[in-house]
């Protein structure tokens, strides 16, 4: 275990890479670089077509999840990185982090900001901030298409059929569709929705 006066020095480096303010800045701002945000803009361009399904029951893909995987890895990579490059190990950032909580509990000095962040750090691993990113990819990219109208496919659930309303979540959004005649359970049908 690193000492205090270790942790001390090191959080007093950081700040001065900072300009005086948190210890946490020069991490959280490797976040920002434009080349990293590049890549996890080019990660949801190269996977939105597969966020396009369509999810009568609720459920979702399981490539989503394999998709997810690989987006925390990403920031996973990125974060190894940017210690890298400041000069720390992983162990080292955790036992600052750990540092940096009881100076908050115990001497309530969130001078740090610590949780704020630790959040802004870790929302990669919020599955639903992924999701949004992910739809907000499709939405741009449909954007650049043919205007706001588009084309799906649904698959009638078992149980359901012709004139029933089968409500749909596309994109974050639910639709309400009317299964057309000569549709039944395991059918596939084309409809065109507003996004």
């Amino acid at each position: 275990m690193t000492s205090f006066d270790v942790l001390d020095a090191e959080m007093e480096r950081l700040k001065s890479m900072s300009g005086g303010g948190s210890s946490l800045e020069p991490i959280l701002r490797g976040f920002h670089d434009a080349g990293f945000q590049a890549a996890v803009q080019q990660f949801a361009a190269d996977r939105a077509a597969h966020f396009q399904a369509t999810c009568p029951d609720g459920s979702q893909p399981l490539i989503w999840t394999q998709y997810f995987n690989e987006y925390r890895e990403l920031f996973e990579m990125h974060l190894r990185h940017i210690l890298h490059g400041l000069g720390l190990t992983q162990d080292t950032f955790h036992e600052l982090c750990g540092y940096l909580q009881e100076i908050e509990e115990n001497l309530g000095d969130d001078s740090e900001n610590l949780y704020g962040y630790i959040k802004a750090i870790t929302s990669s691993e919020d599955y639903d901030a992924f999701l949004q990113l992910m739809f907000a990819e499709v939405q741009r990219q449909q954007s650049l298409g043919a205007g706001t109208s588009q084309e799906i496919e649904v698959v009638v659930p078992e149980g359901m059929g012709p004139g029933e309303t089968l409500p749909v979540d596309y994109l974050g959004a639910r639709y309400e569709l009317v299964i057309p005649e000569g549709y039944t359970a395991g059918m596939t049908f084309r409809t065109s929705i507003l996004v």
